[in-house]
């Protein structure tokens, strides 16, 4: 029987030429297929920046060249009522109108709801005391306040189903149109 000869670290290994040859043409192919790519990216914003201009143009001359009919009036007429509308909300001084009726209050009254009306320059409030004199001074409080002209019980009803039988009530406040 005769001897195999095993060399597993074999140092003498043939280059891989073939191998060399695909990377390298594979990396050409890359860069290749890359360079396309990116001319092509190029003109398709060339091409979406005329559309944009054109779509620019056409819309100027169509409104430019559109007849304002009453319709239309009508309705930017509206767009600017209802613009004023969300100014005057926004230039209201919410926070002293909710500092002013918090702090009015005690432990002996619970805020039910506020429901302000910006064309009157009113606000509803709605609330519950524990008893008459609460709610007398709750409503004296309130018209101390800065932040209202003035402020006038609307009614109250005593909770008879309640055993506490507290006193709801609501009022309406003025605000200031100048407050602070």
């Amino acid at each position: 029987m005769r001897a195999l000869g095993l060399d597993y670290q074999r140092s003498t290994r043939p280059f891989p030429w073939l191998g060399l040859a695909m990377l390298a043409s594979a990396l050409l192919a890359l860069v290749l297929v890359g360079g396309y790519y990116h001319e092509l990216g190029q003109r398709i914003e060339l091409w979406e920046s005329r559309v944009d201009h054109d779509e620019r143009l056409a819309g100027h001359r169509a409104r430019a060249l559109r007849p304002v009919t009453p319709d239309a009036a009508r309705e930017q007429a509206l767009e600017v009522q209802h613009a004023n509308q969300v100014l005057r909300q926004l230039s209201l001084p919410w926070d002293t109108l909710f500092k002013a009726v918090e702090s009015s209050g005690g432990k002996d009254i619970a805020l039910l709801s506020m429901e302000p009306d910006l064309r009157k320059g009113t606000v509803t409030i709605s609330a519950e005391a524990k008893n008459f004199d609460a709610m007398l001074e709750y409503v004296r409080q309130l018209g101390k306040r800065d932040a209202f002209d003035s402020v006038l019980l609307q009614n109250h009803q005593v909770q008879q189903t309640d055993p506490q039988k507290p006193i709801r009530f609501s009022l309406l406040a003025v605000w200031k149109v100048g407050a602070p």
